[in-house]
């Protein structure tokens, strides 16, 4: 990316301050991170990409979670694993912690414009296992760089 594209999208970018422990050892209370628009982009978010949602769960003002799950896609929990289309998916941001927790099953069957976000400290995180899928809608940005703490800043 070109030193203007960049500043341009720095410049048009909100900050968000992750509150909790939710998306660690990705993120940490108190990291600031840089937060590009979603509602007028054309193309949605990508699987992996960590994103700040709206009213998620009801009554709350905004949290931030991962993609796992895309629309049209069937996502399910079984003794512990998280499974994409009936494949385990690769997801390396976890760092050691367990993909998922518990033996129960569940499944979501996603709409054609719903997402599956899960925090990545899935031992204590409040993510669609609770509140289920999220509408497009009530995804606010997609996190794409973190500037505080500066010696953790850089791409997510």
């Amino acid at each position: 990316m070109s030193a203007i594209r960049w500043l341009v999208k720095v410049l048009t970018s909100r900050h968000y301050i992750v509150r909790g422990d939710s998306m660690a050892p990705t993120l940490r209370n108190g990291d600031v991170v840089l937060v590009t628009g979603l509602r007028r982009a054309k193309a949605g978010p990508g699987r992996g990409d960590v994103v700040v949602v709206g009213e998620a769960p009801p009554g709350e003002r905004r949290s931030i979670k991962r993609v796992v799950g895309m629309p049209g896609e069937t996502v399910r929990t079984d003794e512990g694993t998280l499974y994409v289309g009936g494949v385990p998916p690769a997801e390396p941001y976890l760092g050691g912690l367990p993909a998922v927790l518990g033996v129960d099953t569940e499944q979501w069957a996603l709409g054609p414009d719903e997402y599956l976000v899960l925090g990545d400290n899935r031992a204590r995180s409040t993510d669609s296992r609770a509140y289920g899928p999220v509408e497009r809608p009530r995804i606010i940005g997609r996190a794409w760089w973190r500037y505080w703490p500066p010696g953790r800043a850089g791409r997510l």
